[in-house]
């Protein structure tokens, strides 16, 4: 999923285009769709003067401020996950509060889901690396 900060619309799955105003995300393409910097004039593949407008950039406190959100929701979603399961371990009414457990937990991780790729591919190389060093 991808806002445009033109717009302000979100996009399902990973679109180049923004589906609303036209502008593409954080690049410039040219018509063949080589990916350019957003400050290029030329594309440096082909050549061509025609480029794409992108998006308007986002400063820099805000991608900190978007990056700590995440984290720390992330690290929410596996506190609650992991004292709702303990605390389900203790009572005598576990059907009920399973079932309740799961629904906010099925939400906590759609929501999850919803963060851009970008992101949960940073966790997973995070994870990946950390293994990598206990191996050794």
């Amino acid at each position: 999923m991808k806002f445009c900060y033109q717009c302000g619309k979100a996009s399902a799955g990973d679109p180049l285009f923004c589906t609303k105003c036209g502008r593409t995300y954080d690049v410039r393409l040219c018509p063949r769709l080589h990916r350019n910097s957003r400050f290029a004039k030329v594309c440096s593949q082909c050549g061509s003067r025609e480029l794409s407008q992108a998006q308007p950039s986002v400063s820099f406190w805000w991608k900190i401020l978007e990056f700590l959100a995440k984290v720390v929701f992330g690290a929410l979603l596996v506190y609650v996950s992991l004292a709702g399961l303990a605390s389900l371990l203790q009572t005598r009414e576990v059907q009920t509060g399973l079932v309740a457990f799961g629904i906010l937990l099925g939400v906590l991780w759609w929501l999850w889901g919803l963060l851009p790729e970008w992101f949960r591919k940073l966790v997973s190389r995070s994870r990946t690396r950390k293994e990598r060093s206990d191996e050794r």
